[in-house]
């Protein structure tokens, strides 16, 4: 197993690039529940219908753009895949969903991802901010392969439609109550990314 670093908008994010075996051990956790609040550990899976409601697409579609995307939910993982268009000053494509259980004293955020070498951005809400603010953070893939990506509270900027908000409260890693997804960036042409899991650590 290989550990990466990477920087991006002033923020470090851990990549570890996971061999062929480990893979495998991901993919099998896939039918395992949520861990227990007592441990040090709460795994979420992107696919679980338990851990997570419906997934919502929001595309450049609602500013008169014309990119599109969709979802598929695999044995593994959510795939998000579609097309980034820059017509009509568009741009982006996103989906969003809400987060089915209360997460407990976590200091630390890993997702567990397989790209196309483009970069995204993960997107968190909590009730403390305003209709349309997210917490933020930038990470770039790694293409066909699964890594993990690695984030703690000060890693997130407060955004809205893409700008950052000043005075913004602090994200504290309980609150999150919704979960994002979204490439932007000029980033036009097709993308892929497959979501596999979310865990957040003690």
């Amino acid at each position: 197993m290989m550990a990466l670093l990477n920087t991006h908008n002033g923020h470090i994010s851990r990549i570890i690039q996971i061999g062929i075996h480990a893979a495998v051990g991901v993919i099998l956790l896939i039918s395992q529940p949520v861990w227990s609040a007592s441990e040090d550990t709460m795994l979420f899976h992107f696919t679980d219908p338990s851990h997570f409601t419906q997934w919502n697409i929001n595309n450049d579609t609602v500013m008169g753009g014309v990119s599109q995307s969709q979802i598929e939910l695999t044995q593994q993982a959510l795939l998000f895949t579609g097309t980034v268009s820059l017509e009509n000053n568009g741009g982006f494509a996103s989906i969003e969903s809400t987060l089915l259980h209360q997460i407990a004293d976590a200091s630390l955020l890993v997702i567990a991802v397989k790209g196309d070498g483009k970069t995204y951005q993960i997107r968190l809400k909590t009730p403390n901010l305003s209709y349309g603010e997210a917490y933020v953070a930038n990470f770039t893939t790694s293409a066909d392969t699964l890594t993990q990506h690695a984030f703690t509270p000060a890693d997130f900027t407060v955004s809205f439609r893409g700008r950052a908000v000043a005075n913004a409260p602090t994200l504290h890693l309980n609150d999150i109550n919704r979960v994002g997804f979204l490439v932007a960036q000029k980033q036009q042409g097709p993308f892929a990314i497959e979501l596999h899991s979310m865990q957040f650590d003690r």
